[in-house]
């Protein structure tokens, strides 16, 4: 009892961990995308600023008269930290009437009144906007991101797969052709920014910033629409890996062979797998060709009385010759690669991969043991 009581506070601290490691990513993650949007946001204002600062401070350095200086010498330093000042109303120095220098002591104040009145205005629209998570926000966000996937079509598919992408912590943009869509504020509450639009217009992908993207996937309903929105991608970014969703499998296969594209499913065929496997049998997670083998992806339940429980893996491997990938306890801790030693209780579950022949020996095994009675 002592035992068992010591695990599951084991296993409520790391739940704890990690929750507030979630918690801490959102954080991070939210931060980053505001630094993100307000650097692209303000690019061109921060590089007429930068200019106009550099410009001002090699006017004072190389044409204010030294004479004048209090101390009679300057540096850049000094340059830099007077032209600051002259830009927030202050006069660190004297008026000199010159054609190049006069002008900044009366241009640097209005530039300085111009920048705080622009960035006050603008952070603050941008703010409001973040927070009420806006369709100007989305695009903002949309066009700041590199390395991230577009998904175009926000159908039952294509919502499975911004969820799917979310989980291996991928950065997701989505494009809707249709504003009614019914996933669409669902996907915008996972905080991928969504934009309306037809995925085929090469302004909408503009958006999107394909051009930085390092993959597409186009999964709605239209195959031909699937098809053009991938070749306009391709035309604004040429090395961007293309997945298509497909409905005739035989198309699928001409199209990924002839025109480059990484992979082009047919939903047909991947539909018709599940539908195979979960007939033969529920455990099995999935499935997939490799070498001309079918392999499957299978859960093994640890159920009370069969001859699973009090094995170890190594047993299970052994005996039954197939490959445990995890071990999940019953107290709902994971061990990946798990040692050959782990003892299975009830309730346990194992991760193998195996072919049809080692899902026959896995079912031998799960099940009852006959229970004898006396006569």
């Amino acid at each position: 009892m002592l035992f068992r009581n010591h695990t599951h506070r084991n296993h409520l601290h790391k739940n704890g961990v990690v929750r507030r490691t979630k918690l801490m990513k959102m954080v991070v993650h939210q931060t980053v995308i505001l630094a993100r949007v307000i650097v692209t946001e303000f690019r061109n204002f921060f590089l007429i600023l930068i200019t106009i600062f550099a410009t001002s401070c090699c006017i004072l350095y190389f044409q204010y008269p030294r004479a004048d200086l209090p101390h009679q010498h300057l540096t850049w330093l000094q340059t830099a930290y007077y032209t600051w000042l002259m830009i927030f109303f202050e006069n660190p120095l004297p008026f000199v009437d010159h054609w190049l220098i006069s002008p900044l002591f009366f241009l640097l104040p209005i530039l300085g009144l111009v920048t705080v009145a622009e960035g006050v205005v603008h952070m603050g629209n941008l703010l409001f906007q973040q927070k009420r998570y806006s369709k100007e926000w989305q695009k903002m966000i949309a066009g700041s991101l590199e390395g991230h996937i577009v998904v175009c079509g926000l159908g039952n598919v294509g919502v499975r797969v911004v969820q799917h992408l979310l989980r291996m912590e991928e950065k997701v943009v989505a494009i809707e052709r249709e504003e009614s869509a019914r996933f669409i504020k669902e996907v915008e509450n996972y905080q991928v920014p969504v934009l309306v639009g037809d995925a085929r217009d090469g302004s909408t992908l503009e958006k999107a910033n394909v051009a930085k993207a390092k993959a597409i996937i186009c999964v709605t309903d239209n195959d031909l629409a699937n098809l053009e929105s991938a070749l306009t991608a391709r035309e604004l970014n040429p090395h961007i890996k293309i997945v298509i969703r497909m409905f005739d499998q035989k198309l699928a296969k001409k199209i990924e062979k002839s025109l480059g594209i990484g992979a082009a499913y047919s939903s047909s065929a991947r539909s018709s797998r599940l539908f195979a496997q979960a007939a033969v049998d529920e455990n099995i997670l999935d499935s997939f060709e490799f070498g001309g083998t079918i392999i499957n992806a299978y859960q093994l339940i640890v159920a009370p009385n069969t001859n699973l429980v009090g094995s170890t893996v190594d047993d299970i491997r052994n005996k039954h010759e197939v490959t445990v990938l995890l071990h999940e306890m019953q107290d709902g801790n994971l061990d990946w690669n798990p040692s050959p030693n782990n003892v299975l209780s009830v309730g346990d579950r194992l991760l193998i991969m195996t072919d049809r022949d080692g899902l026959k020996r896995l079912e031998q095994s799960s099940k009852p043991l006959v229970a004898w009675k006396e006569s």
